[in-house]
């Protein structure tokens, strides 16, 4: 045997390097007889052994554990195998402290035993944390009222939800329940669907926000703002998400009034003349920019002021709204009716030529000549006279649109009214 192996399978050096780590390690280990009397020890065991001992005396055992594991002298005797494991990972609080140590041991041979002793003290602690965050966090999502929580598997399904979930949506754990996160959007929408669309973004970004129209189990909408956050493993990627949503339906009818107080002529429901405006201006621009052709049409009730006079105010009232519900039912749900002034309205026509508005023209001269429109007085009948023109490259501004269209009314008026002239 050369002196390179000699070194490298020395006993001696061996024994004495495994002496220095079982001292070393930071996990008590103890070596000991049957008979509880202690050989060796380590510093870790010592140290964990020490507060045990009331007489500070650390060679039996037995004694030393006899306030904290009376039962061990009977547990070791009652193991007949000469060797194999006689308990694992028994806990034993430290009494007085807080101290929770774990105690194993193994019987080596018939006069040798094994103990090894740990202080879990701080896992224990940090478990106990984490169970009572767990609890907190299951109280707030079971119980929060306001507010609809939900997880959400990377496959897009659903997988744990709060109550408000059924508050919300009338939605229960057997309607939700693995399903699709889709089933709390409208379907039919253009592009990918919102649920799926908010999962992307929030892959990408950590979190992301949507706030739209929402469905309940019934099939009603309902207006609400979602937030989806992005639950990290631990390598930092998406395991899943968690989502919150609420309600609001309410702020969003409040919002929509609000918005309908200040665009919306009071008297006819048509848009008034400020609003108007704005969508005059936007439908210049999209000409401008992007070349989508808008025509209007400016609509005179012909004769208004014999109407009032024959027929009061209210009946002249009447006829207004009467002219802005045909104009609603013989055009697009895009087509934009504004009360310009007085007895004179436009219509904001998005994508339309020249020659199809006047068709469009034609149809509602004819319907509006037809209506019996009904008042405290009779029915009455009117008819209106309306100009026609569309956008073209030398405007400068949807005013230039106007003040053609202006023109082209008062020829139709001056013709001998109820009639269509295009600008």
């Amino acid at each position: 045997m050369t002196a390179a192996l000699e070194s490298r399978v020395n006993p001696a050096s061996d024994y004495e390097a495994l002496i220095e780590f079982l001292y070393l390690t930071p996990v008590g280990i103890i070596k000991f007889r049957p008979d509880g009397r202690i050989e060796m020890a380590n510093a870790a065991a010592a140290q964990l052994l020490m507060p045990l001992a009331a007489d500070r005396d650390l060679s039996d055992l037995y004694r030393v554990f006899s306030s904290t594991a009376p039962d061990l002298r009977a547990r070791i005797e009652r193991f007949q195998a000469s060797y194999g494991q006689i308990c694992e990972q028994v806990q034993l609080a430290v009494p007085g402290t807080r101290t929770v140590l774990t105690l194993g041991i193994n019987k080596i041979d018939p006069d040798t035993l094994m103990a090894v002793i740990e202080d879990i003290t701080r896992a224990i602690e940090q478990e106990t944390r984490i169970r009572d965050d767990q609890q907190r966090f299951r109280a707030i999502f079971e119980n929060v009222r306001d507010y609809a929580i939900f997880t959400v598997g990377l496959d897009g399904r659903i997988d744990e939800w709060n109550r408000s979930l059924s508050r919300l949506g009338g939605w229960e754990a057997v309607d939700v329940a693995g399903a699709p996160i889709d089933i709390l959007f409208p379907s039919g929408q253009a592009g990918k669907p919102c649920g799926a669309a908010l999962l992307d973004r929030t892959r990408q970004h950590g979190t992301a926000e949507f706030e739209g129209w929402g469905v309940r189990k019934d099939g009603s909408a309902f207006w609400g703002n979602t937030v989806a956050t992005a639950l990290p493993d631990r390598e930092g990627r998406a395991s899943g998400y968690v989502l919150v949503t609420r309600d609001l339906t309410e702020r969003k009818q409040m919002e929509d009034r609000l918005v309908a107080l200040a665009t919306t002529d009071p008297l006819t429901g048509a848009y008034n003349r400020r609003a108007g405006e704005a969508r005059l201006a936007e439908a210049f621009r999209s000409w401008q920019f992007h070349g989508r052709m808008f025509t209007l049409l400016m609509i005179d009730c012909d004769h208004f002021k014999d109407v009032n006079d024959r027929w009061g105010h209210d009946a002249g009232d009447e006829v207004l709204r009467a002219l802005v519900r045909i104009c609603g039912e013989n055009t697009r749900a895009t087509d934009v009716t504004i009360r310009w002034g007085g007895e004179e309205f436009l219509l904001l026509q998005p994508e339309t030529s020249c020659e199809t508005a006047l068709v469009v023209a034609e149809r509602l001269r004819l319907a509006i000549e037809a209506a019996k429109i009904a008042s405290y007085g009779g029915a009455i009948t009117v008819t209106v006279s309306i100009g026609v023109a569309n956008a073209n490259k030398a405007d400068a501004g949807a005013d230039d649109v106007v003040r053609r269209v202006d023109r082209a009314l008062y020829r139709a008026k001056g013709a001998g009214r109820n009639q269509v002239v295009a600008g």
